[in-house]
């Protein structure tokens, strides 16, 4: 199920100062609302050679509804520019350099709790909604889980500066040899990308139970599971841990992505 009602505005300004200098920027406003992207994470069991390559309780919420939201690659604002300029001297010397710059603004974090059965992470679902995130607490003693009301949060802003720079030597009036240089991320800016989503424990089986029923009970889990629940109450009663709380994992809400880091690029050519 694919639900794509994509509204998208684009602007865009461009200047050519001649001779040589060369200036553009843009800006896009975008949103990817209403989508369904499949389970939370966890990878899809078994593609293609069994009945259970989607859950169907992967598509719903803990409210009764559809999960159906934000996608991971949403970022409603993106701006980004380049400058290049081209210098001339002494008859034989070209300079090139260019800048090229991005802002991106941050992607949707959503949370997701194995519910039915977990491998662990075999079962992914967006019980809150595919674009809602919610902070969790487990008190050390008790096990007790609290929860936060569910949110749109999204990553750090991806901001990005690549430069280049290209020296030529005419050698002749037809042979050149040229040295470039070419600097992505100059500033190294390491932004966060991702971060852990999975709530529940990736190193033990935890799972909640709607309507206290697992996947193996078949028709009164999906029934259960198509209806609102309390998703933080059955966490404080999952089946997976004999009716206690299950395991928050220390991973959730942890970085995990990053920008990669600043590399540089060098290279010779010859034109002839």
């Amino acid at each position: 199920m694919e639900l794509r009602p994509d509204q998208g505005f684009d602007e865009a300004l461009g200047r050519e100062c001649s001779p040589t200098p060369i200036a553009a920027c843009g800006a896009i406003t975008l949103a990817l609302p209403g989508s369904y992207q499949g389970d939370g994470g966890g990878g899809r069991n078994a593609p293609n050679n069994s009945r259970a390559f989607d859950e169907p309780i992967f598509s719903w919420t803990d409210n009764g509804t559809s999960a159906s939201g934000l996608l991971p690659t949403d970022r409603p604002n993106t701006f980004k520019g380049y400058v290049y300029y081209e210098l001339s001297w002494m008859h034989k010397f070209t300079t090139d350099l260019g800048i090229f710059q991005v802002f991106n603004q941050g992607s949707p974090e959503t949370s997701y709790v194995d519910v039915g059965f977990g491998f662990p992470g075999g079962f992914p679902t967006y019980v809150f909604g595919s674009d809602k995130w919610v902070d969790f607490h487990q008190d050390p003693t008790t096990g007790l889980i609290t929860a936060s009301n569910p949110r749109t949060q999204r990553t750090p802003w991806f901001n990005q500066t690549d430069f280049s720079v290209t020296q030529s030597f005419k050698l002749t009036e037809r042979n050149m040899l040229s040295f470039t240089g070419t600097l992505n991320n100059l500033l190294n800016q390491r932004s966060v990308t991702a971060v852990g989503e999975q709530v529940d424990s990736n190193t033990a089986q935890n799972f909640i139970g709607p309507g206290g029923f697992f996947i193996g009970d078949g028709t009164p889990f999906y029934a259960a599971s198509f209806h609102k629940y309390d998703a933080v109450a059955l966490m404080n009663s999952a089946i997976s841990n004999g009716g206690g709380p299950m395991t928050v994992n220390s991973q959730y809400a942890q970085p995990n992505r990053y920008q990669p880091g600043r590399t540089i690029r060098i290279g010779l050519r010859i034109t002839f």
